[in-house]
């Protein structure tokens, strides 16, 4: 997947110095195809694989966005073994109140429900926000120099949450270069993240953390429309304790999204 954004971006990219992107135009609706992919390995042996596949879609309503999963699809494979599909959490039915500001700052985000709903007081309501960082750089004030690296910190906190953690995720980006495709241009924007998420087993012990997961991805920023029409990432997270008794010592994992309507969904739709 990171492969198919490096072989768009070999073909088209001139090098040629022009202004990065300052600021986003969000329209009133729009909607992210995302798929992703998690495998973990004993050795060079598979031992589970996992495949999500959803659609994230934004719609205005009065002074900020609703937005929700759509077509959710979650299955987990093991050799030898036919798909097993995999329940939902809260976070992909509910809908949320999410407010983007033009740079991609992520102001705001709240499950669009009743509190005294079971599943609204088990929702996450930093997964939102964690889950658009990969899609939406956050921007710098100025436009920078070529090469220039800017910082992101999303900081949460779930911890009230069954499921929940606090942390936070430290986001390093910079403006790779732009490039065409089909005559239409892109800036191109990388990025490393590092998360560090804490999680309180009360008594003396406190806050324990938990191994860091850092990732690397790029972004394709329509120029002309000013909004994200691509992104991709990777990376690697500690396995849990029911696979590394399997000899499972890490495990990687893969994503895509793109903007429903854009070029690049032209580009990756089966004929």
């Amino acid at each position: 997947m990171v492969a198919f954004a490096l072989s768009l971006w070999a073909c088209g990219n001139d090098g040629r110095q022009v202004p990065s992107p300052t600021v986003y135009a969000w329209p009133d609706s729009f909607s992210f195809l995302i798929e992703y992919v998690s495998e973990s390995r004993a050795g060079t042996v598979l031992v589970s694989r996992y495949e999500e596949r959803k659609a994230l879609r934004f719609a205005v309503r009065e002074d900020r966005y609703l937005a929700w999963h759509d077509s959710v699809i979650k299955e987990s494979f093991a050799p030898g073994r036919e798909a097993t599909v995999e329940p939902f959490v809260p976070e992909d039915t509910l809908h949320f109140y999410v407010e983007l500001d033009r740079r991609g700052g992520i102001t705001r985000s709240e499950p669009a429900c009743d509190p005294a709903v079971p599943a609204c007081r088990e929702a996450l309501p930093s997964a939102l926000r964690l889950e658009l960082r990969r899609l939406i750089p956050r921007l710098p004030v100025w436009a920078p120099p070529r090469g220039y690296v800017w910082e992101d910190t999303l900081a949460f906190n779930d911890a009230p949450r069954q499921r929940g953690a606090r942390g936070f995720v430290v986001t390093s980006c910079r403006v790779a270069g732009d490039t065409l495709i089909a005559g239409s241009r892109f800036w191109v924007v990388v990025w490393h993240s590092i998360q560090r998420t804490y999680v309180d087993v009360g008594g003396l012990a406190g806050l324990v953390p938990n191994p860091p997961v850092e990732e690397n991805g790029m972004v394709f920023i329509d120029q002309e429309r000013r909004v994200p029409v691509y992104a991709s990432w990777a990376g690697g997270a500690v396995a849990p304790p029911s696979l590394r008794a399997l000899g499972v010592t890490g495990t990687g994992f893969r994503g895509r999204a793109y903007l429903a309507g854009s070029l690049v969904e032209q580009l990756l739709s089966p004929e």
